[in-house]
Order: C-alpha cells, then sequence, then structure tokens
C-alpha cells in the first residue's frame, strides 16, 4: 500500500515546486540571517575600531597644547567616545577604559561592545563581545612636507606603476573623504613618517614604511591667506619662445661642454628676466636657459621646458593664472630651480591662482628634475609625476600642498626636510610644526 502511494507522489508535478519551497524556506530564512549576523559583527568590528583610533588621536593632540592636563586630556577622549558611539551604535551600552600616560606621551583607549545576533551570539567570537584597543602617541614636533586639499571623494593621493615616495621624517595629509582618499597599489613603495586621510586608505604596498591613519580630520590649507604676487596687467612678453635644433644644440658646444663652462663660472645659455609672460613660456629641445631672480607670472598659457633642454634659476618664483596656465617638463629636461628668498614668493617656488576655473595636470616627466627647492602650491591643480627615476632629489627641502597628487611610471619623489641647509624660508603651517599625533598600533 505505501509503495505505490510514494511512486505516485514522486510521478506527480502539481503542487511540487511550492511543497518543496515550503520545506527549504526555513532554511533559507536561517542561512540570511546567519549573513546579516556576519556581516552586522564585522562591521562593528571596524566601526568600534574607527572610534577607539579616532578618539586616541584626538587626545595625543590634545597633549601637544601648552596648556593640557591629564584631566583636560581625558574629558577630550571621552568627549569624542560618547559622541561617536552614540552616532555609530545609536547609544546602545559599550564599556571604556582611558589611560593616558603623560610621561610616555601616549593615549591608551580600550573600547568594548556586545554585538546581539538574529541568531544570538553563537556565530560570534567570544560570544559577540568586541574589543578594540588604540595606541597614540604624541610628538612635541613634526615636519608637514605634503597636503592635498580636494576633500571630494575622489582617489587624490596616489602611487601606481611601481612609485616610490621618499618623505623620511615627514607627514602628509589627504583631505578626500573617500573610501580611496589615498591609494598606493602593490607595487609602490612610500618612506615616511605618517600618513593621514580624512577618508579610507587603501595600501597594497608591501614597502610601506609609513603609520597610515584614515578618518584624520581634514588639514586646513596652511597658505589660504598668502596674498599673490604684485604684477602689472600689462605684458613684458607674448608668447616667449627659445627654440633651436637639435643640430645647432650639439654643434655649438658639444657634449659636456656646456656643463664644463658652466663649472669653472662661464654661462652659455639665454637669460630671461622677471615680468609678465603672457602666453606662457616655451624652452625648446636642447636650448639652455638662466632665469634671473625675481618673479614669472605664467599669465594665459603654460610654462613648457622641452625634451633635453637646461633650465636653472635661483630666487625664481613662477605664479600661474588665466587659461592653460601650468607647467610641462618634458622627458629629460634639466630643471633646477630654487625659491626667493624674500619678497611677494619668498620660500613659494611655483604658485598657482587660486581663482582658476578649470583643473590642470602640471606635470614633471623628466628625471632630472633634480633641483626644486621651496614651496609648490596648487590649490585648484593636479601634481603630475611620471618621471622613470629620482625627482627632487638634489632639494635641500620640499613642500607640496596641491589638490591633487599623482605618481605613475616609477618615479621616485623626494621630499626632502633638510631645511638649515639653504636661506629658502618655509612658509607657515608646513615644514617644521609644533607636533603631531599618529598611532602606534
Amino acid at each position: 500500500m505505501l509503495r505505490p502511494l510514494v511512486s505516485r507522489f514522486m510521478r506527480e508535478k502539481h503542487g511540487n515546486f511550492a511543497m518543496i519551497a515550503a520545506l527549504a524556506s526555513p532554511v533559507l530564512m536561517l542561512l540570511g540571517a546567519g549573513a546579516m549576523d556576519i556581516a552586522r559583527y564585522r562591521g562593528a568590528v571596524d566601526e568600534l575600531q574607527n572610534v577607539a583610533d579616532f578618539a586616541a588621536i584626538a587626545g595625543a593632540r590634545e597633549m601637544i597644547l601648552a596648556n593640557s592636563s591629564k584631566t583636560s586630556i581625558e574629558s577630550q577622549v571621552n568627549n569624542v567616545i560618547t559622541s561617536r558611539m552614540s552616532a555609530k551604535f545609536n547609544g546602545q551600552p559599550f564599556n571604556k577604559t582611558v589611560d593616558v600616560k603623560m610621561d610616555d606621551n601616549e593615549v591608551h583607549v580600550l573600547l568594548s561592545f556586545q554585538v546581539n545576533g538574529m541568531l544570538g551570539q553563537n556565530l560570534f567570537p567570544e560570544n559577540g563581545l568586541v574589543k578594540s584597543d588604540s595606541i597614540a602617541v604624541a610628538t612635541s614636533q613634526t615636519q608637514i612636507c605634503a597636503i592635498t586639499l580636494d576633500d571630494s571623494e575622489n582617489k587624490t593621493f596616489m602611487l601606481d606603476d611601481e612609485a616610490i615616495l621618499r618623505a623620511e621624517g615627514c607627514s602628509m595629509y589627504a583631505n578626500s573623504e573617500g573610501p580611496e582618499a589615498i591609494f598606493f597599489n602593490d607595487a609602490s613603495e612610500v618612506l615616511a613618517d605618517m600618513i593621514c586621510a580624512s577618508g579610507g586608505i587603501t595600501n597594497e604596498s608591501a614597502k610601506s614604511e609609513a603609520i597610515l591613519v584614515d578618518g584624520c580630520p581634514p588639514a586646513e590649507d596652511p597658505l589660504k591667506d598668502r596674498r599673490a604676487p604684485n604684477f602689472s596687467n600689462a605684458c613684458d612678453e607674448v608668447n616667449f619662445e627659445l627654440a633651436s635644433s637639435a643640430e645647432e644644440a650639439s654643434g655649438r658646444l658639444g657634449d659636456g661642454i656646456s656643463d664644463f663652462l658652466s663649472d669653472i663660472g662661464i654661462d652659455t645659455s639665454d637669460r630671461l628676466r622677471p615680468g609678465v609672460y603672457c602666453g606662457g613660456i616655451y624652452i625648446g629641445k636642447h636650448v639652455e636657459a638662466t632665469f634671473d631672480p625675481g618673479i614669472y607670472i605664467i599669465r594665459d598659457g603654460s610654462f613648457i621646458v622641452d625634451e633635453d633642454a637646461r633650465v636653472r634659476g635661483e630666487g625664481v618664483g613662477f605664479y600661474f593664472t588665466g587659461e592653460d596656465a601650468y607647467f610641462d617638463f618634458r622627458k629629460n629636461a634639466g630643471v633646477r630651480f630654487g625659491a626667493p628668498e624674500t619678497g611677494d614668493m619668498a620660500g613659494m617656488l611655483f604658485m598657482e591662482d587660486r581663482d582658476q576655473s578649470d583643473i590642470y595636470d602640471f606635470r614633471i616627466s623628466t628625471h632630472l628634475a633634480k633641483e626644486l627647492l621651496g614651496t609648490i602650491y596648487l590649490p585648484i591643480g593636479r601634481m603630475y609625476v611620471d618621471a622613470e627615476q629620482q625627482v627632487g632629489d638634489e632639494s635641500a627641502f620640499t613642500v607640496l600642498v596641491v589638490n591633487e597628487l599623482l605618481l605613475k611610471n616609477s618615479p621616485s619623489l623626494y621630499l626632502n626636510t633638510d631645511y638649515a641647509d639653504t636661506n629658502v624660508p618655509v612658509p607657515d603651517g608646513v615644514g617644521p610644526v609644533a607636533g603631531s599625533a599618529y598611532l602606534r598600533n
């Protein structure tokens, strides 16, 4: 009797799908609830660590202040924890321990939080108890050598194609709030003290030696009050160009002769004088040019140093304003510039008009840009370095305050910090500053 009934049931097509679905529904619901529980737990781990890190950094920054005390630091840390835990976890209860070690310049934050799952706590490590531990250290002095100002959600600080950033003894900040505000690919290399992003950091580099901190407060533009240099609306030069053929250049001096004459004090190069260069400056292939000390206004045009050209100048500052105002240092172009020691652009090597309506690429494609002494300020533009070797390695110091910084095509960008080796001043807010805070763990 039973066997014919089973056989008939198996042959029956009508209603089988509904029955199977009904039988499978509890299993599917359990699997879905389990997946949601796991996602909730992992999210809580990340969020709690972010709160602990942010609170510890806030306490370390409070420690830097001259009038800070253990009580004021603890108060700052507790306020940050309370505010952020309320925002992240809707006021659910948590435990905290704040340990301020004044003698060691450290702030230690330990947080714990119970994650409740739809299926109970059995799926979670330690039955859902999440713990986060963070230690921040305050330093008496730090050196800021790079800030990317773009506060959008773009990648604004990127190292790609085996790029190397050498900034030992330096701290760098990225104001982008995007999840990949800072992006280092797996073949890149970063040497710095600390790199801090308002948004997230994607670090695929196996050679990064910097302390990486995400969720930092945005760094204020330290040069926002820096005034543009005074200049006349009249053009001193229009579409200025120095050009010669390769044959003329090689026949004029021969390989190495120009360098030798320069070393013994004989200047064989064309000379440029400070002024307003409407339509820009073009230094052609194989041309050698010396820039006399002073300010060069690059207006409604670009500053191009073409392949195999050579340019140099001490006490020079370049101000870019108007349409197509940018620099382009092309392959094998030799570049040696040092910023003014005094005047409107003291310490400023390259400076962009803040009122520019378009974003331009300021490009360095030559590994012979050995000396870039001073501060490069591009509040609207993009600093793009795609040379294949060292850039700026012979500068006493180089500071970047730019909208975006992109390194590609395996360059090695040096941001040196030998401030005492030059009389070129460092603008307030960059270079040596009064202190910093970073995460030790």
